[in-house]
Formats: C-alpha cells, structure tokens, sequence
C-alpha cells in the first residue's frame, strides 16, 4: 500500500533539513504564519520558491512540499481515478509533478501575492489537462474482445 503524502513529504524534509542549512528558519517561520493575514506567508513562500529555482532543488522541493501538503491533500479531493488506467496514486504522483515544474517555472513578480493559491492552481490546471488528454487517449484506443477469432 502507498505510503501517505503527509508522511512521505514529512520523512522528506527531516532528510533535507540539513541541505537546506540556514534555510530551517525560514521554513520555520513560514509553517508558523499559516493563519496570518499579514502577508508574512506570502514573503516567505516566495522566498523559498526562489531558493528552489536557485537549487539544490531537492531539498527545498521537500520543503515545499512539506508546506504545502494540506492544500494539496484538499485539492486532491477534487480528482476522480478512472480505473483502470487511472488511480489515486497516479493523480497525486501527476499534481506533485506539476507544483514542482510550477514553482520552478510560472511567473511570479517581485513582492507576489497569494503565492500559495497561484502554485496550487496552476498544479491543478496541469492535472486537469493531463486527464482530458488521458481521456482523449483512452477514447482512441480499440477495446481488447475476449472472444477468440474464428479461423477462416
């Protein structure tokens, strides 16, 4: 069975914590301004996107993730698997890999706001037209008959 992504991303960000150096503070801080309206999370998230995209990329995509894990647990909830080519698993894999090329390459102007929502967004915009694609794919594709062809 998989392993939960709050644990995965968890066991991630213990490994990193020494990569990141004096990176701890700041991911310190930005767990702890979750539920402040000052902006303060905003700052700090951009601030670690932008040591992402500075690399190494590793650790601070674990420390993103790690951040990141309950909004992106709440979105997830929003996907449906389409078996049996599509399941849960597939999708998480397919929204992770999404926020990280977000982070890694969307825009985001100096002083940005709303830093979560728009990387959170933009992971689910992925996600989205990699399933229509899936979609389109699967509707192409001929069924397997499990009747035996006749000789002629």
């Amino acid at each position: 069975m998989a392993t939960s992504l709050a644990r995965q991303t968890k066991e991630s960000f213990e490994q990193a914590q020494v990569a990141i150096g004096g990176g701890q503070e700041l991911v310190s801080r930005a767990r702890a301004t979750t539920n402040e309206a000052s902006g303060e999370r905003d700052r700090l998230l951009l601030e670690i996107v932008l040591a992402y995209r500075r690399g190494p990329q590793k650790p601070w995509a674990a420390a993103l993730l790690d951040l990141l894990t309950p909004a992106v647990l709440e979105r997830l909830k929003r996907y449906d698997s389409e078996p049996p080519a599509i399941d849960p698993e597939d999708i998480r894999q397919q929204f992770v890999l999404e926020l990280l090329w977000a982070a890694a390459h969307m825009p985001l102007p100096p002083g940005a706001d709303f830093v979560e929502r728009r990387l959170i967004l933009r992971a689910g915009q992925g996600v989205r037209r990699w399933l229509a694609r899936e979609r389109r794919w699967r509707a192409l594709q001929a069924p397997i008959t499990s009747e035996p062809e006749e000789d002629r």
